[in-house]
């Protein structure tokens, strides 16, 4: 039920973004949205009705073709975005909202960036071109990213006689916030970060760790100058105990070899699940 609620907000907010933001002001941009922009222009169609279209032809060739998880993990969102942005194509007021581009392109970055962002948390996709663009990596033997790169600047470069070189320029500034934005989302609430102790002092340091209720992981290394074995410590805590444990490691060892890296994301015993000493 989180998922299916997440997933159409998400595609709501994103057909939100696209028509009080990005249509307005013929900003271009990549995917199925950039391709229903094209149908428009040429055509008259609904933006609505192409996407649609495009979503009940890819799923399927994904679904015979392809990775059947994503494809059922696209339903939803490829029904709910279309048919959002017929709702909102109703609405003469929604291109409005704002009268200036530069303020389009920084609320449709973010927008549509949150939208995608609680898609893909959810566990789903948008759909579109991304099922053809997978296919084509599996297929070719290259990375997805880099088709979906090609494609989406292909896709953006139909839209140049319909623009011009400021919108241009304005549709690169808005992928760039909304990719941030999406990070951003995929990311929110974890606050977490990884340190690794390398230390002769490793057994004082773990257990003055224990001792503040810190989980702990000791993994054998050897150092590469002296060749001697001696315990990793790992640990992972949020920002505000951060300061803590390394206060705790410097007190005990100044000189032990720290490393601390943020991580996207911690699940399991201690995190997600009750902690449990094992």
């Amino acid at each position: 039920m989180k998922n299916t609620i997440l997933n159409i907000i998400g595609s709501s907010l994103l057909a939100f973004g696209v028509c009080a933001f990005i249509v307005p002001f013929d900003i271009i941009v990549g995917g199925a949205t950039g391709l229903s922009i094209i149908g428009h222009k040429l055509l008259g169609f609904n933006m609505s009705t192409i996407v649609l279209c495009i979503n009940i032809i890819c799923l399927p060739i994904g679904y015979i073709f392809g990775s059947k998880k994503l494809v059922l993990g696209s339903i939803l969102s490829s029904l709910v975005y279309p048919f959002a942005l017929a709702i909102f194509e109703q609405i003469p007021m929604i291109t409005n909202i704002v009268d200036n581009i530069f303020l389009a392109v920084l609320c449709g970055g973010i927008v549509c960036g949150t939208g995608i962002g609680l898609v893909m948390r959810s566990g789903g996709s948008t759909g579109g071109v991304d099922i053809p663009c997978l296919l084509m990596a599996k297929y070719i033997k290259v990375g997805v990213n880099q088709v979906i790169n090609v494609v989406d600047t292909l896709i953006m470069i139909g839209q140049i006689p319909f623009s011009n070189i400021t919108y241009i320029i304005y549709g690169l500034i808005y992928t760039y916030i909304m990719t941030h934005s999406i990070s951003r989302v995929l990311t929110l609430g974890v606050d977490k970060y990884r340190i690794d102790v390398i230390s002769e002092s490793f057994e004082t340091i773990s257990n003055a760790l224990l001792k503040q209720d810190y989980g702990l992981t000791l993994s054998y290394v050897q150092s590469g100058y002296r060749k001697k074995e001696v315990k990793k410590i790992e640990c992972v805590v949020d920002m505000k105990r951060l300061r803590s444990v390394q206060d705790i490691i410097e007190s005990i060892d100044p000189t032990a070899f720290i490393t601390i890296e943020k991580v996207v994301d911690v699940k399991g015993r201690g995190y997600t699940l009750e902690k449990e000493w094992l």
